[in-house]
């Protein structure tokens, strides 16, 4: 099975843990939510488009305000701040409606967090490497800087994350066409949060389609010679039937989309399906015809030119260096790889990060025959979600690293999964070799904790809510 069963103790532990997680990091975060605005300012511009839809003593809402409201790259992502918002003025909060809107987001990474932490404990009984990467991802700087302010990437990054979780257990799924419409409805309101996700129909196409030549991702034998360990004499016979899931899955999606998008830009902004009767807005040609709206964000001159930069190593190196850590100075030097001086203080961290690249991608490529007789179609599945997403961060905007937050995702997957090969493996060999692993990624989260908490965290919380103070 995908994910093992829990004995009584097992699944307590897994609850437990999982709430504590959640309490944690939701309420370390709330104590030192961040006054900080992101470098291009979104957060303050989704709050100004939030209050235009939010009526006060002196102001009565725009008639337009659904222009401002419902962006098309994610339009339930200001929907769902707003209505919050909302709710708790009716309860009386007289509070600024930005600290709604992080909250919103502050609730889902730490909702996110317990759940991708149950997933990899179900997938695979160790406690200690499924608690350990969930602390490394929480303390990245991308993720934790993003679960407190009011921007998009946290909330489709999880989302994205859980979809592939949720994908992979599809062959083990007993009712497969009850299982294809809840992958289709859950596929489309994660498109909501952030039109990037249509990318997963993919690695979903691939894990439906290929259903047939699955096997339980931990035999090791199957009765197809895809999979055999002797010479493959011939391939696989062709097999149709997984179409019908797929379609069901596509059917679901594409109507939950359709529906969702024509609500939003016909019946609530009013735009018209008639292009001759389109006008021009914001320098943008014909911008209320439907179509246009929906691609709206290709239509601006500034995102997809990734490939077109001369220095893209340098772009790409920008925005996965910045995902793990605030550029900084330590001991009166920037933060930076130094492999000479491998545990100085201003190169430990970029330093350990460029290791686990290394070793995670190396380790792949050198027991790449065991590790696919080890997990089959999710390494294969894993591929497509790193391949696709990497394909999309370099090409829409590498240097930043909003959008680095979902492709990582598929980099800490395939991390999890190869230290989870090392550690079923090393257990046979000697079982104090898994300790040196677990004491990388203690130290390693510790580390991100360490700079992104005093050099980016500490200094721009606010004091509306907290209560303690762990640097007195």
């Amino acid at each position: 099975m995908i994910y093992k069963k829990l004995n009584k103790i097992q699944f307590f532990l897994a609850i437990t843990t999982s709430f504590f997680i959640f309490l944690f990091y939701f309420s370390f975060n709330y104590n030192y939510l961040s006054q900080w605005i992101d470098e291009k300012g979104d957060a303050r511009t989704y709050d100004y488009y939030v209050r235009l839809g939010i009526p006060t003593e002196n102001q009565i809402v725009e008639d337009k305000s659904y222009n401002y409201l419902f962006n098309p790259h994610h339009i339930l992502f200001d929907w769902v701040g707003q209505k919050m918002a909302i709710a708790l003025i009716n309860q009386g909060y007289e509070g600024k409606v930005m600290i709604v809107l992080q909250l919103r987001n502050l609730i889902a990474s730490s909702l996110g967090l317990a759940l991708l932490f149950l997933f990899m404990y179900r997938f695979s009984h160790k406690y200690l490497l499924s608690l350990l990467l969930v602390t490394t991802i929480a303390f990245c700087c991308a993720y934790w800087m993003y679960s407190q302010i009011n921007d998009t990437p946290i909330i489709h990054s999880v989302m994205v994350c859980l979809l592939f979780f949720l994908t992979i257990f599809f062959p083990q799924a007993k009712r497969k066409y009850w299982y294809a419409i809840f992958l289709g409805i859950f596929h489309g309101f994660n498109i909501f949060f952030h039109q990037s996700d249509i990318l997963m129909i993919f690695v979903i196409l691939f894990v439906m389609m290929a259903y047939p030549y699955h096997i339980d991702a931990h035999q090791v034998h199957s009765k197809l010679p895809f999979y055999s360990h002797k010479k493959l004499t011939r391939l696989p016979e062709l097999k149709w039937y997984p179409v019908k899931y797929f379609s069901t899955y596509l059917l679901t999606l594409l109507l939950v989309v359709s529906i969702g998008y024509y609500y939003v830009g016909i019946v609530l902004i009013g735009l018209t399906l008639d292009k001759a009767q389109a006008q021009d807005f914001n320098k943008i040609k014909d911008a209320n015809y439907f179509f246009n709206w929906l691609v709206l964000y290709s239509k601006i001159d500034v995102w997809g030119n990734g490939y077109e930069n001369t220095n893209i190593l340098k772009s790409i190196s920008t925005g996965i260096s910045t995902y793990f850590y605030q550029p900084q100075e330590y001991d009166g030097q920037i933060l930076r790889m130094d492999m000479q001086n491998f545990f100085a203080s201003y190169s430990i961290l970029p330093n350990l990060i460029i290791t686990l690249f290394i070793f995670v991608f190396s380790s792949f490529f050198i027991f790449i025959k065991k590790i696919y007789q080890k997990y089959h179609y999710i390494i294969i599945a894993n591929l497509i979600f790193l391949l696709i997403y990497t394909a999309f961060s370099c090409w829409w905007e590498p240097d930043y690293r909003e959008f680095w937050v979902a492709t990582m995702f598929a980099f800490w997957i395939l991390t999890f999964l190869i230290l989870n090969f090392y550690l079923d493996q090393l257990k046979k060999l000697n079982p104090i070799a898994p300790v040196i692993i677990y004491s990388y990624l203690f130290i390693f989260s510790c580390l991100l904790f360490y700079f992104n908490f005093t050099a980016f965290i500490y200094p721009n919380i606010g004091t509306t809510f907290q209560f303690f103070d762990i640097m007195k």
